[in-house]
């Protein structure tokens, strides 16, 4: 008899949104940039008419893992949005080898939301 394979638990959910002009008026400090933002998103923005709605995105993407974890401990610059060449986004956690996430993000010009479920490591 084969074996069923069990599909791996989910153990989080986040959703967040994020509003553009709220993180276009950050994005003035360069320090918000540096504590938000890792260098490989701040690129990828850079190379985009849309900026900071790319950049709202990201954030998005960075609270709404907060959420799924539930860590508020974890500082936003070590979650790193990254996209596939097909432009599927991805998310990974620096210091967290294994963790398992799906993520998904839309944006207008004026708002940004991401939604993110965590698996079972």
């Amino acid at each position: 008899m084969a074996k069923k394979s069990i599909p791996p638990a989910v153990t989080g959910l986040g959703v967040d949104l994020a509003e553009v002009a709220r993180v276009r008026r950050l994005a003035a400090d360069p320090r918000f940039l540096k504590r938000v933002f890792t260098p490989g998103e701040l690129a990828y923005a850079a190379r985009s008419k849309n900026r900071f709605e790319r950049l709202a995105a990201r954030f998005a993407v960075k609270e709404a893992v907060i959420k799924a974890l539930d860590d508020t401990s974890l500082p936003l610059n070590s979650i790193e949005v990254e996209n596939s060449e097909s432009g599927r986004p991805a998310v990974a956690v620096k210091g967290r080898p294994g963790l398992r996430l799906l993520v998904s993000i839309s944006h207008t010009a004026a708002y940004a939301s991401a939604a993110v479920i965590a698996f079972e490591a």
